[in-house]
C-alpha cells in the first residue's frame, strides 16, 4: 500500500537485532557460567523427577507418542517438540531450586534450557550452538528483568522469560532477522502470564497450587511454538511493545529505563550476563537461603539442640512478608510446600538436621510431633531493621538460639551461597548436583551427567548428553501418590 506510514516498534527490531547479531563466540568466563547454569538446571530436574507434578507431566506426554521425537527426560518416552519442552520444565522447577535473578522484576532465567535442549535434539545441534543460545536467553532475560516492574501490574515472571526464549531459540533454529520479529511479536501479545499463581491461595488439598510447578515451562512451550510458526511464515502483530495496546502501554516505564534496555541490547558487546544469575545451595525459595546458612553455621556449637530454651530469627522484611506474613500458618506446616514456604519450619529443620536438603521437607518429617512441638514453642520471628537490606543484600537472616544452659549462640548473618557477594564455587556447583541427582540414578552415572555437561561445548550433537537423561528403570520414578 502506498503513502504506508507505519511507525515501527524499535525495541521490537532491537530484540530481534541482538539476538541475531550478537557475537556468539563465548570468553572463557561466560563458557564456564553457561555449562554452570545448565549443571544446576539439570540438577534439580533430575532430582525432581519422582515429584507428583512431573509424574503428570510424563503422563501428558504419553498423549503425543512420537517415536521418532524428543526426549523426555527420565521415562525416555518420545514426544513433539512442544510437549518435551512442557513436560521437561516441570521437574525443574520441582522444589523451587533452580537459578534466579532480581531487578525490578525476578524470576528463573533457567526455564529456557528444556526448550533449548528439545530443539537441538530435534534439529541435531552442537552443545556449542546451544551454550552460545543460552548465553543470549540469558542476556535478554536479565536486561529484561532488569527493566520491567511486573509484579505490581499482577504479572508473572514467565512473561518475560517467554520473550528471552523466543531471543534463544531464534538464535539456535537460525532465524532471519525478519522471522525473528515476527516471532517475538507472537510471544509477546499472547502471552501475559498472571501472578496469581504465586498468590499463596490453598488449594482443595490445603497445599499451594500444581501450577506453579507447570507456568514457567508453558510459557517457554509457548516460545517454542512461536518460533516454529515465524519459521513457516507466520507474522504477528506490528507493533507488540509500542503500540496502543502494547506492552509498554500495560507497563508504564520511565524513558531513561526504556533506553538502559536499548543499550543493554548492543549486538557488539559481548554476552556475558550468565555471570550474574544467583543459585540456590538449598532446596527453598531465594528468601531462605540466608536463613539456612545461619542455621547451619550453629551445627556443633549448640549442646543438645533438641533442649534449646529458645529460637529467635531475625529477619529482612521482604524475607517476612514472603515466607510468614502471607502464609496462612507457617508454625504448622502439614506438607512439603506449607514447610518449604515457612520461615520457622526452614530454620527449624535446619538447626535440628544441621543441613537442609530434599527429605528435610517430607512430609513424615514436617508433622513429627517432636518438630511440630519445637517449631510451635520455641521458635519466633522478628524484623531486624539493620538486616533490611533486600535481594541486593541477600535477603540477610541471622538465627540465634538459647541453648538449655541459658547461653546464646549467634548464627552468621551474612548472604547465602549463590549470592554474587558469595558466588558458588566449582566444587559446590557439584556437590549440590550430586546430592539431588546421586539418589535417583546412582552416582556412576551421575558422574557420567556432569562430566558429559562439562565438556558440553565440544559435543558434535547434543543427543549424547540428553540420552544420560534417560533412567534405565523408569518405573522407579513412580510413586503410589500418582496412578
Amino acid at each position: 500500500m502506498s503513502g504506508n506510514t507505519m511507525k515501527e516498534d524499535l525495541l521490537l527490531t532491537a530484540f530481534a537485532k541482538f539476538a541475531t547479531g550478537v557475537s556468539g563466540e563465548l570468553d572463557a568466563e561466560s563458557t564456564q557460567a553457561a555449562k554452570a547454569a545448565l549443571i544446576d538446571a539439570l540438577a534439580v530436574s533430575l532430582g525432581a523427577l519422582p515429584h507428583p507434578p512431573a509424574q503428570r507431566a510424563r503422563k501428558y506426554a504419553a498423549m503425543f507418542d512420537v517415536p521418532q521425537g524428543v526426549t523426555v527426560w527420565g521415562s525416555g518416552q518420545r514426544t513433539n517438540v512442544e510437549a518435551a519442552t512442557l513436560v521437561n520444565g516441570v521437574p525443574l522447577r520441582g522444589y523451587d531450586y533452580n537459578d534466579f535473578y532480581f531487578g525490578k522484576a525476578a524470576g528463573h532465567p533457567s526455564d529456557i534450557i528444556p526448550g533449548l535442549l528439545a530443539l537441538a535434539e530435534a534439529r541435531g545441534y552442537t552443545g556449542k550452538q546451544v551454550l552460545t543460545a543460552l548465553a543470549v536467553g540469558y542476556d535478554v532475560c536479565i536486561s529484561l528483568f532488569d527493566t520491567f516492574d511486573i509484579d505490581s501490574n499482577g504479572w508473572d515472571y514467565p512473561m518475560l522469560v517467554s520473550i528471552a526464549a523466543v531471543c534463544a531459540f531464534s538464535r539456535l533454529v537460525g532465524l532471519s532477522q525478519t522471522a525473528t520479529r515476527e516471532a517475538i511479536a507472537i510471544a509477546v501479545v499472547s502471552n501475559y502470564v498472571s501472578d496469581e499463581s504465586e498468590s499463596h491461595e490453598l488449594n482443595a488439598r490445603g497445599d499451594l497450587t500444581m501450577w506453579k510447578r507447570f507456568n514457567g515451562s508453558d510459557a517457554i512451550r509457548h516460545a517454542v511454538y512461536s518460533v516454529l510458526l515465524a519459521e513457516v511464515g507466520v507474522e504477528g502483530v506490528v507493533r507488540p511493545f509500542e503500540g496502543r495496546s502494547g506492552l509498554l502501554a500495560k507497563i508504564k516505564t520511565p524513558d531513561e529505563v526504556i533506553q538502559r534496555l536499548f543499550d543493554r541490547l548492543d549486538p557488539s558487546k559481548p554476552l556475558k550476563r550468565v555471570t550474574e544469575v544467583r543459585y540456590k545451595r538449598w532446596p527453598v525459595g531465594s528468601r531462605g537461603q540466608s536463613a539456612i546458612q545461619s542455621a547451619i553455621s550453629l551445627a556443633g556449637k549448640v549442646e543438645d539442640m533438641a533442649n534449646a530454651q529458645s529460637v529467635t530469627i531475625y529477619t529482612d522484611e521482604m524475607v517476612y512478608d514472603h515466607l510468614v506474613r502471607r502464609r496462612s500458618d507457617p508454625w504448622h506446616p502439614f506438607s512439603r510446600e506449607t514447610a518449604d514456604h515457612s520461615l520457622p519450619y526452614i530454620v527449624t529443620a535446619a538447626l535440628l538436621e544441621g543441613q537442609i536438603k530434599l527429605e528435610s521437607f517430607e512430609v513424615d518429617r514436617v508433622v513429627s510431633p517432636e518438630r511440630q512441638k519445637f517449631l510451635n514453642e520455641k521458635v519466633k520471628v522478628e524484623i531486624d531493621p539493620a538486616l533490611c537490606l533486600g535481594a541486593a543484600g541477600g535477603f540477610i537472616t541471622r538465627v540465634e538460639v538459647t541453648d538449655a544452659a541459658g547461653k546464646v549462640h549467634k548464627g552468621d548473618a551474612k548472604p547465602h551461597p549463590g549470592h554474587p557477594l558469595q558466588p558458588l564455587t566449582r566444587e559446590d556447583m557439584e556437590a549440590k548436583f550430586f546430592e539431588n541427582v546421586d539418589p535417583i540414578f546412582g552416582h556412576v552415572h551421575s558422574q557420567n551427567v556432569l562430566r558429559a555437561i562439562w565438556s558440553f561445548d565440544s559435543h558434535p550433537n547434543v543427543k549424547d548428553l540428553v540420552g544420560l537423561l534417560v533412567h534405565p528403570n523408569p518405573e522407579t520414578l513412580k510413586t503410589a501418590e500418582v496412578e
